[in-house]
């Protein structure tokens, strides 16, 4: 491996572990602000609301094990380990589905610009798990497979 591609995995690396963390950052404030307990206030409400309006529990659980595994990911692609790559390419379907984009950042476009297009925001998301998943592609091929 080049020097070159040494510091680009790093980078991403760090990257990735930096979005996780914002976002992670992100949710703790923005729960903390309404005066709820981050992840526990939302999967008491997420079931309240399916219990009475009816629908499949499983998806407030799937979001929840979600919002976990990003936090696991997070340290994971911090510290340099391999399985994270693998995880964080898991993740990538559920955070399209449960609107948690990789590039945390564009959270807060809707705060910024008050008028933001739903086209433009949903390209924004799209994107932004398309730039993740093509380098966890580069990333995943630059380490050794997983063995059991």
């Amino acid at each position: 491996m080049t020097d070159s591609s040494v510091r680009l995995r790093h980078f991403l690396y760090l990257f990735w572990a930096g979005m996780d963390a914002f976002y992670i950052c992100l949710y703790c404030l923005r729960s903390a602000a309404r005066g709820d307990v981050p992840f526990w206030s939302d999967l008491e409400s997420g079931l309240e609301v399916m219990r009475s309006w009816g629908g499949p529990e499983v998806l407030i659980w799937a979001g929840l094990v979600l919002q976990g595994s990003v936090v696991v990911t997070c340290i994971g692609l911090y510290v340099g380990k391999n399985w994270a790559v693998y995880l964080a390419i898991l993740q990538m379907p559920f955070r399209y589905f449960f609107i948690v984009p990789s590039v945390s950042i564009v959270l807060v476009l809707p705060m910024i610009i008050a008028e933001i297009n739903n086209w433009i925001w949903g390209a924004a998301l799209l994107s932004s798990e398309l730039v993740k998943g093509l380098s966890l592609w580069w990333l995943r091929r630059q380490v050794k497979p997983l063995r059991c």
